[in-house]
């Protein structure tokens, strides 16, 4: 007896995906201000949200799978910095992992919030941690030593993005209630006594950089990172 077949909801000429559930949260995390909810995703797919959770018990199931496909993104971008990442320099490997992160979630800032949150563990958290672990060693650190570097540098790779992300999306939403937000500051005459109008100008243009030049801004990133590497190498 052959098996039934399964009627094709209205509207849609395949069968729904956890992939294509977890690609269209992303798009609504992109294109909306508000996030997705089971009923927005449902009605997007043209399923019933009954649909939804046949994949995925919760909408943080769902939140967390859009959170892999940046990473997932990010590892895309960073094989194309660093095509042979086990056999290339160590230092170079982690400012490019820094850079496609980086990239990665400013170009979906909205989801950012959730960055920082516990991946799943699977094979792509494996395998990441597992390249980790090689470059550190290659650096000349290994076991506690190796933990603490790593510790190190991801607090502050994913400290910047988080601070980079969450202005984009805090400008965003302030402009949209006050009209454009630019920062512009005057020191005070007992600030102005105790440094360089030159040190000052230069801190003061960093604080709007991002929004600036985002080129620049990028550029200085990478930097703090190849300076932290050297750093971190040197058991400094």
């Amino acid at each position: 007896m052959s098996s039934p077949v399964t009627r094709l909801p209205k509207d849609r000429q395949t069968h729904l995906s956890a992939k294509e559930i977890a690609t269209e949260a992303l798009r609504q995390f992109d294109e909306s201000r508000t996030e997705p909810s089971i009923r927005s995703l449902a009605e997007a797919l043209n399923v019933a949200p009954s649909a939804i959770y046949h994949h995925y018990p919760s909408r943080a199931a769902i939140v967390q799978a859009a959170v892999e496909r940046v990473w997932w993104e990010a590892t895309s971008s960073l094989l194309e910095l660093t095509p042979e990442p086990f056999e290339a320099d160590p230092t170079e490997v982690l400012v490019n992992t820094g850079l496609a992160s980086r990239r990665a979630w400013l170009a979906h800032y909205r989801l950012a919030p959730y960055l920082a949150a516990s991946p799943e563990v699977n094979d792509f958290t494996r395998d990441a941690l597992g390249l980790m672990s090689g470059v550190f060693e290659k650096l000349g650190l290994e076991g506690e030593e190796a933990a603490a570097a790593f510790h190190i540098y991801a607090a502050f790779m994913i400290g910047s993005v988080l601070f980079t992300a969450s202005r984009k999306a805090a400008n965003e939403q302030l402009a949209a209630e006050t009209g454009e937000v630019r920062f512009q500051i005057e020191h005070t005459p007992a600030a102005a006594r105790r440094s360089s109008e030159a040190t000052r100008a230069a801190i003061d243009e960093t604080m709007a950089l991002a929004v600036d030049d985002p080129i620049a801004d990028e550029e200085l990133f990478a930097e703090g990172l190849r300076r932290l590497v050297a750093s971190l190498a040197r058991g400094e």
